[in-house]
């Protein structure tokens, strides 16, 4: 359980690929898809549908399911592993092409119900895989479980994580329901919606604090969840937006809008190890590992001890 002040915002993650003779997972229906949120420990608040996606807004992160695979974010003190059980009721694990379950390091890993080489042993007993470490075990770290059978990714099939922690005090306040805009969304309102436009969106503001945002496009999905809170403050913003090119352009955009003391770039790429430099802030750990195809890359940046951080207008 959290203190009463502090929400563990960084985040669990589980993404499943299943093979092509699986009918399609949007046609599982809701139901299922709230039945594998519960068993998680979270709920569906809304849904945001459209011609590849259904994006749900949980009580606890963010959901997207598309016909051939689908990415379950939790956060909080939620036990994501408790869901693989609910999804071999409807997905069997000869038709799972490829998972990989993920875990950022907690602020407060001592409240959690559960840790990640627990989550991963329970996993392990349902299917073959693989344990890998990202960065300081005992600091800041991403930990990854992922199946050991065959699998090939397309080439198109980027994937990027910011993991923001200690963002700027004034940015915080925006997301606190007393300073809701009186028009317009909140995204629209802090720049969110200007990292990626064009995409359809769907929010919400939490009592006390805390934001989540839902984007799609096509068959490309942002999200981006805030946690306040002054103990603890974190950001996460996720996306599968074809970013190759662009990657140090579209992380500093979004470091730009939120302007936090350190944090961690994932990416998954086909074949691909980019390179990233982010200025005003000092590159530390950088892991890569091979995973069924892709090449999973880790940054880890603090902010430079000279000099304070660039300001910027909030509009309200």
């Amino acid at each position: 359980m959290a203190t009463e002040s502090f929400f563990e915002g960084p985040e669990k993650k589980l993404e499943l690929v299943v093979t092509p003779d699986f009918p399609s997972l949007r046609a599982l229906g809701d139901g299922v898809w709230e039945r594998v949120v519960a068993a998680a420990g979270a709920k569906v608040i809304s849904v945001l549908r459209s011609e590849h996606c259904d994006a749900y807004l949980l009580s606890e992160s963010s959901l997207f399911v598309f016909d051939d695979w689908f990415v379950l974010i939790t956060c909080g003190q939620t036990t994501l592993v408790d869901a693989v059980p609910e999804i071999l009721r409807s997905i069997p694990k000869e038709s799972i092409a490829f998972l990989v379950y993920e875990r950022k390091s907690e602020h407060f890993p001592e409240h959690q119900p559960t840790t990640f080489v627990e989550d991963a042993r329970r996993l392990g007993n349902m299917l073959p895989g693989r344990v890998l470490c990202f960065g300081d075990e005992h600091g800041r770290c991403i930990q990854l479980f992922h199946t050991s059978r065959p699998y090939e990714p397309e080439r198109n099939d980027p994937t990027l994580e910011v993991l923001m922690h200690v963002i700027d005090e004034d940015v915080a306040r925006q997301f606190a329901p007393a300073r809701l805009p009186k028009e317009g969304s909140l995204a629209q309102c802090s720049g969110i919606d200007e990292i990626l436009p064009g995409f359809t969106t769907s929010e919400h503001v939490f009592k006390p604090a805390g934001y989540s945002l839902n984007g799609v496009k096509g068959e490309e999905f942002y999200t981006c969840h805030v946690t306040p809170e002054e103990t603890g403050s974190y950001v996460s913003f996720e996306t599968n937006y074809d970013f190759r090119g662009q990657l140090g352009g579209l992380v500093e955009s979004i470091v730009d809008l939120f302007r936090p003391r350190a944090f961690d770039v994932v990416t998954f790429l086909p074949k691909t190890r980019p390179e990233l430099a982010i200025e005003g802030y000092q590159l530390g750990d950088r892991v890569v590992h091979t995973v069924n195809g892709y090449q999973v890359s880790y940054f880890q940046y603090s902010i430079l001890p000279a000099g304070p951080r660039p300001t910027r207008e909030i509009a309200l």
